[in-house]
């Protein structure tokens, strides 16, 4: 029996109706594990619960080389995600491998988005980093977050040590003999380890410490767009050598891994923590569980030499190049609008520790009470310096290595600052040829 056109016309009509109807998808990988992969995936569902129009797919990934590798080989095949995150320090090599879709100002308008809402200096670097590469200062990222080297502390043992000011706030710690004297006090008064950190098994602790006691100093590693080594001989082995006096004196922690130096820290063993702002959840979770024994504070990390500037990272939210299989426009609308959604909703971000990039939510009520990011927020977003814009630096880097087999032998007492140093350059010089 022949169907009657006006059903095969109602049918039709149907059927285009339904896949009209069909949610717009967008892949989104990232590398967010714990407190922070939280928030990450709480955002996520948000934006999945706010419209029925786009649907988020969230797939997490291990951090690091394999993140960065796995990025550039879908770009190459022609099978990438929709919208990936990605470190700012890595963005040079990123740029250079081409594995990046530039985001014009009009296609940010369509979604709602403006780049002045973004901040500034995270913006401007990003401009200038592109422009360097490629001749023009196009976008290929929208920063989510600066995180960066902060110092905790356990009020209990600094007020055991005479450390803590009227109120509450340590005291004494803005130079560098004045920070070496309050490590000092806390071993001899309180027996407790001054200051947990990672050396043994963890570079890119090594590299954070050092960097900016080297910056504070008013160190360089890049001139003229070129590796400079000039400063290396002097202020690089300063930097070294106090980390090394700190280590002699057992002020810092030796041979720990980086979890032990968070445990150090979370069994009230020690009296500082000098880490980043994102394992800040894991001491919100444990307070609220009533499993941490003492009380804490956050702040920025001090000011030891001639300056204030910090190591830091931002995380941005880009979109890979596809050559192969071009963006449509659609997808390209419904993925700046998730990004444009994770930036309004940055202050759940925030409760993982970092600084949101977004001006509206830095500059909110909401945000400017959020404990205990509140402590250190204003003046570490101001200090921040992230690594140097050449390709072997940045997260995951191949320095890392290099730095990993030449200054920690010297935290170890294996070799000396000066010819640990000399190593270091010896191998950056070589990754950078």
């Amino acid at each position: 029996m022949k169907t009657p056109l006006y059903r095969t016309l109602a049918l039709v009509s149907l059927s285009l109706a339904s896949a009209s109807a069909a949610p717009t998808k967008v892949v989104f990988w990232d590398f967010f594990g714990g407190g922070d992969g939280d928030r990450m995936k709480q955002i996520v569902d948000k934006f999945n619960k706010s419209q029925s129009d786009i649907v988020v797919e969230r797939t997490t990934l291990p951090w690091g080389v394999p993140f960065y590798t796995k990025i550039h080989t879908s770009v190459v095949s022609g099978d990438t995600p929709d919208v990936i995150t990605y470190h700012l320090s890595r963005m040079t090599t990123g740029i250079k491998n081409g594995d990046f879709r530039a985001i014009t100002t009009e296609e940010m308008a369509e979604a709602g988005i403006k780049l002045s809402d973004f901040q500034q200096n995270l913006v401007k670097n990003q401009a200038a980093l592109a422009k360097s590469i490629t001749g023009k200062s196009d976008v290929y990222g929208l920063p989510l977050d600066t995180h960066t080297l902060v110092l905790y502390y356990n009020k209990d043992i600094l007020a055991k040590a005479g450390l803590l000011d009227s109120k509450g706030q340590p005291k004494g710690l803005n130079t560098l003999e004045g920070f070496t004297a309050a490590l000092q006090a806390i071993k001899d008064k309180t027996g407790m380890l001054p200051a947990s950190t990672a050396s043994s098994q963890d570079p890119s602790s090594v590299w954070r410490i050092w960097y900016t006691l080297f910056l504070q100093s008013g160190g360089k590693l890049v001139s003229g767009g070129k590796l400079s080594l000039k400063d290396m001989d002097t202020k690089g082995v300063a930097a070294l050598n106090t980390m090394v006096d700190w280590t002699k004196g057992g002020l810092i922690g030796k041979n720990a891994t980086y979890p032990a130096m968070v445990a150090l820290f979370s069994a009230g063993r020690a009296g500082f923590m000098i880490n980043g702002n994102w394992e800040v959840p894991t001491f919100v979770d444990l307070k609220k569980s009533g499993k941490l024994s003492f009380d804490y504070g956050i702040v920025p990390f001090p000011k030891l030499g001639q300056n204030q500037q910090t190591w830091a990272d931002s995380h941005m939210l880009a979109i890979p190049a596809n050559a192969k299989k071009p963006m449509t426009k659609d997808k390209l609308n419904a993925t700046l609008k998730f990004i444009d959604f994770v930036a309004n909703n940055s202050l759940d971000w925030a409760g993982g520790g970092h600084i949101p990039a977004y001006l509206p939510t830095q500059n909110s009520a909401a945000y400017k009470s959020l404990q205990p990011v509140a402590q250190y927020s204003a003046r570490a977003a101001k200090d921040v310096m992230p690594d140097p814009a050449l390709p072997i630096f940045g997260a995951a880097g191949p320095f890392f290595d290099a730095l990993g087999n030449s200054l920690t032998p010297a935290l170890n007492g294996q070799l000396t600052s000066e010819a640990a140093i000399d190593k270091f350059k010896q191998q950056l010089t070589d990754l950078s040829k």
